[in-house]
């Protein structure tokens, strides 16, 4: 009888003007997705599911939804047909506006069962699993015959219900319930589950300017799931940014749902853009976008997110998200990863601007003080930041030339350090001291520069910047590399805090941790970093 009721629903689906809705069954064109008005809540894709194809539906108060999902025996996750597990997964993509604010005792609840005979009783025979925060996930273990370990059911019942978790029942409609509405996803697989909460952001500010900013993943070496999958392909992840306005949007009961976050009200998102190149051109973007690309800082591959078409000292809200590998190990668009949030803030003007992407200085990427020669154009920036930090290291090469690095072991000047390794910290130091990091911010950890009297007396002459600024010192560390880095003969030191305090106070600086900021700047990799702690 009930597949006969799941044709008939099927059939009345399949009838219905597809053109006019969108693939959550909300009306196109139906703008801020929270105000969505309910129209009919008797549509919805009731039926099979089938291996990793999540299907969307829309319940009210009284509107019970039966699914049905072929258990595959011949394949199980752990590669054992004795356990077969079925992973359970979905999310709530909007509800209606009063959700969001009050009936916080309301949930959707899935019952599920390998048994068809308690379908009637589901309610009270089932297993349970809540949506809860917009997400649902729960693992169904296929029971056994102990005596030969063989099993009678081939399929998965599911029974979606809206519920309330103070009388731990089924809403019965009333009056008081007949406007509310959930839309959401439900995905079934014996694979992984579909739909995935990670509580780390897993994104990072690099540093913004007063128009964009730079943000990066994690590690994505560590992410390679997929064996068709490359850690130079963008298509991993993707971010979302949202007003800092909306953030109750999600935090108010949304906060886990993946489906949200990508049908919600956002400003813009990275997977409508396509891959950006890297290098000096992508510093001058101005429209509202974001461009991705693949970089490799601290010594890890990572993902590039550069936001442009921002407003100065204003806050905003991101979404990582992440595609995850099908039953076919085949990164899929259907389902993924949903990080929690980060946020940031732009600075108040265009005293900095932000730079990245240099030939010579492959490792600055922060704001720096803005060139009154090239207003507006951060590209033609980076280039003179660049060159000058270029010329600068010609002298230092040909003096690295003269030590004997390519020699017998016992005439090299360290045994665990080589020619190499003191020119990239000559470099990293360099870029450093030579291309101040700017901020509008003030601290006690920062420095207030004169426009017309900085750090350097080059940067006095070439670079001009057009207005005063706080410089974020460069982290000491970089001086100590040099030290045990370099051979002796180049006689570097570095100031202590102790007998030389206000040299160093005012060259340098240490990261502390625990403030909402960078203390000091650092170029290379982080590994020899000191942290310490608040």
């Amino acid at each position: 009888m009930l597949y006969l009721l799941w044709f008939f629903i099927s059939a009345v689906w399949a009838s219905l003007d597809l053109e006019d809705w969108d693939e959550f069954g909300i009306p196109a064109h139906s703008g801020d997705l929270s105000t969505f008005q309910f129209q009919d809540r008797s549509f919805f894709n009731s039926g099979m599911i089938e291996e990793w194809t999540p299907v969307r539906s829309t319940i009210a108060p009284g509107d019970r939804q039966y699914f049905t999902f072929p258990v595959n025996s011949s394949y199980s996750r752990i590669m054992s047909s004795l356990d077969m597990l079925v992973f359970l997964s979905g999310n709530v993509n909007t509800q209606a506006p009063e959700l969001f604010h009050s009936y916080s005792d309301l949930a959707l609840a899935v019952y599920y069962t390998f048994d068809e005979s308690v379908l009637s009783n589901i309610t009270e025979t089932g297993n349970l699993a809540l949506f809860q925060a917009g997400y649902f996930e729960a693992l169904a273990l296929r029971p056994l015959n102990q005596n030969d370990n063989s099993t009678e059911y081939s399929n998965l019942f599911l029974v979606v219900d809206v519920y309330n978790m103070t009388s731990k029942s089924v809403v019965v409609p009333s009056q008081a319930t007949e406007s509310l509405f959930w839309n959401y996803t439900l995905s079934i697989s014996q694979y992984d589950l579909v739909f995935q909460w990670d509580n780390r952001a897993w994104i990072e500010l690099v540093d913004s300017d007063y128009d964009s900013a730079l943000l990066v993943t994690g590690n994505v070496t560590q992410s390679s799931t997929s064996a068709n999958y490359s850690i130079y392909d963008t298509a991993l992840y993707d971010l979302y940014l949202y007003s800092y306005s909306d953030i109750d949007y999600f935090d108010n009961s949304l906060t886990h749902s993946l489906g949200a976050v990508r049908n919600g009200p956002y400003l813009v998102s990275s997977a409508k853009n396509t891959s950006a190149a890297y290098g000096y051109g992508a510093n001058n973007s101005t429209g509202l976008a974001i461009q991705k690309s693949i970089t490799v800082r601290e010594g890890s591959v990572k993902e590039q997110f550069h936001i442009t078409g921002l407003n100065a000292s204003t806050t905003y809200v991101v979404y990582l998200t992440k595609k995850i590998s099908d039953n076919q190990n085949v990164l899929s668009s259907d389902g993924g990863v949903l990080f929690s949030k980060s946020t940031f803030t732009t600075l108040s003007d265009n005293s900095c601007s932000l730079i990245f992407g240099l030939d010579f200085c492959d490792g600055v990427a922060y704001s720096v003080p803005t060139s009154s020669l090239a207003i507006g154009n951060k590209t033609a920036n980076a280039i003179m930041y660049d060159d000058i930090a270029k010329s600068l290291y010609a002298n230092f090469s040909k003096a690295l030339q003269i030590i004997p690095c390519d020699t017998e072991d016992d005439a090299k000047f360290s045994p665990l350090r080589s020619c190499d390794d003191c020119a990239e910290a000559y470099r990293n130091w360099l870029c450093a001291v030579s291309i101040p990091r700017c901020t509008t911010l003030q601290s006690k950890y920062f420095i207030h520069r004169k426009k017309d009297d900085n750090r350097n007396e080059y940067l006095n002459q070439q670079i001009q910047p057009l207005n005063d600024y706080f410089e974020v010192l460069p982290c000491v560390d970089m001086c100590y590399s040099l030290v045990t880095d370099c051979p002796p003969d180049f006689q570097f030191s570095c100031p202590s805090k102790t007998s030389h305090s206000e040299l160093f106070y005012l060259s340098y600086n240490v990261f502390q941790n625990g403030e909402p900021f960078d203390t000091c700047n650092y170029v290379g990799s982080s590994k020899n970093l000191h942290i310490i702690e608040g």
